[in-house]
């Protein structure tokens, strides 16, 4: 049965995720998050946008558009996969701002590592945010989702809205959103506690099986 298409509409909250295909590394190095970090930040605009080096020009670093396509919240960036938590400001703006973001970090990195091809695992996945509880634990999720994953995060911005949030570092990429207060050991509790039910399941399907 193929998969229902989930529509991005207009102020409405959503979970989007991608890995890279064959699970593959799509973070090679420092200046790979930073390049990714800083097209969420480039790419966020209505205005047409030719590609990253256009986008630099025409954009200061020290600003977002004020015509933006979505609504950042949370963000987590790791070895082979992201996560974001935003809200689409327009109908399908998501859809269009993932569209660059897809589209430009490929073409920079098979640039980059002279490769051809596609880099991500098809189309980015959404899940729609239906209530405040739903929310709270994929706020949670996202910004701690190194600890689900149990990997030691360099303490870099362009990793995590985590330290945004913990006030050790500003973020260019939230903006209008302030979560206050942030409940950082609640928020890693609950990742922790997300990362032993995803072990546990695991290893249950491998004893069924």
């Amino acid at each position: 049965m193929p998969q229902k298409i989930i529509p991005i509409l207009a102020d409405a909250k959503y979970h989007i995720f991608n890995r890279g295909v064959d699970k593959r590394d799509i973070f090679l190095d420092k200046s790979d998050y930073l390049r990714f970090y800083q097209s969420l930040n480039l790419f966020n605009s209505e205005e047409a946008v030719v590609n990253f080096d256009f986008a630099r020009v025409h954009t200061s670093m020290a600003t977002v558009s004020p015509n933006r396509l979505v609504e950042i919240e949370a963000y987590s960036l790791l070895s082979n996969h992201f996560h974001l938590l935003l809200k689409s400001v327009i109908d399908g703006g998501a859809s269009e701002f993932m569209r660059r973001i897809s589209l430009g970090y490929t073409s920079y990195f098979n640039q980059k590592y002279e490769r051809s091809g596609i880099l991500f695992q098809g189309a980015f996945k959404r899940v729609y945010i239906e209530s405040q509880e739903q929310y709270q634990y994929v706020f949670a999720y996202v910004n701690e989702n190194h600890h689900v994953h149990d990997i030691q995060m360099d303490r870099e911005v362009c990793h995590s809205s985590s330290l945004h949030y913990q006030g050790i570092a500003r973020s260019k990429l939230i903006t209008n959103f302030i979560a206050d207060p942030y409940q950082l050991t609640d928020n890693i509790l609950l990742a922790k506690n997300i990362a032993m039910q995803r072990k546990n399941i695991k290893q249950d399907k491998v004893f069924f099986d």
